[in-house]
């Protein structure tokens, strides 16, 4: 099987690199579409999708008896 690009590109076999690459992509690509954003902003993205995904602790609103 052939092997994928992730593992025959030096740019993205490096993590740091494959990273600094995308980043740069998605705001390149964007802008194109008339979307200009920037490094902070995709970095407040990242904050809030990772603060989205950590589960929560159940409150006592929101916790259900099974009694």
């Amino acid at each position: 099987m052939k092997k994928s690009l992730l593992e025959t590109n030096p740019y993205l076999k490096d993590p740091e690199m494959r990273k600094k690459l995308f980043r740069r992509h998605v705001i390149s690509s964007s802008a194109i579409e008339g979307i200009h954003i920037t490094e902070e902003d995709l970095e407040r993205f990242r904050e809030e999708r990772a603060s989205k995904d950590t589960p929560k602790e159940p409150t006592d609103s929101n916790r259900e008896d099974n009694d």
